[in-house]
């Protein structure tokens, strides 16, 4: 287990990937050179893109900033606690832990994923279910056409929110195949966030309203 504040001692690692200047991103947690313990390094399935070649082709190591310790402070605080627990100054958490590797994906995503425009990808949901009040952290899901999916929201700018995907989303558009997978960002309206209990198959969120 370890003590986790606002000073987050995490670092990102960015290892090139491809010459096309994708980089796989990594989290690293360093320990003081007098412990007998070798730095902490757990791999993610988010890849960044830099559009400076040079950049891409040699590892690069940052510091957590201030939006990704607020996201993990508070997804944490919110797996531990519950939703409606204040997020809390301090956590101890074991980074061994399954779901406290999801929520480092999930941070790393929100900081170096690129969102993709969910035109085509959402059934219009306005007057047929209430839209879930968010903020940056909340869970909730969307009416894809691939059936409801969860996401956390991890931006919002007034009516734009983007969110990083749970789940995989197969879109079958016209002549093409797409499909987002999980940890992909989609940018969406407030309008489109609903109830997290509308995905995974669970029973439909009271006052949810179908005509």
């Amino acid at each position: 287990m370890v003590e986790l504040s606002g000073n987050i001692p995490f670092l990102w690692r960015l290892s090139a990937e491809s010459s096309e200047g994708f980089c796989m991103v990594s989290m690293v947690v360093p320990f003081e050179s007098e412990d007998d313990r070798n730095d902490l390094t757990i791999e993610t399935s988010v890849v960044s893109f830099s559009s400076d070649s040079t950049r891409s082709e040699r590892e690069e190591m940052l510091e957590w900033n201030q939006d990704d310790m607020s996201l993990f402070l508070k997804l944490v605080t919110c797996q531990q606690q519950g939703d409606a627990a204040p997020v809390a100054e301090s956590v101890r958490v074991d980074l061994t832990d399954p779901e406290i590797i999801e929520i480092i994906h999930v941070v790393a995503a929100a900081g170096f994923g690129t969102a993709y425009s969910s035109y085509g990808m959402l059934n219009n949901s306005v007057g047929r279910y209430p839209p879930q009040a968010c903020d940056i952290g909340s869970f909730a899901s969307l009416n894809t056409v691939d059936g409801f999916k969860r996401c956390v929201v991890v931006d919002m700018d007034g009516e734009d929110v983007v969110c990083v995907l749970l789940e995989e989303v197969d879109v079958v558009s016209v002549g093409e195949y797409d499909k987002l997978v999980r940890h992909d960002l989609l940018m969406v309206k407030q309008t489109d966030l609903l109830h997290p209990d509308f995905a995974g198959g669970l029973v439909r969120p009271p006052h949810a309203t179908l005509h």
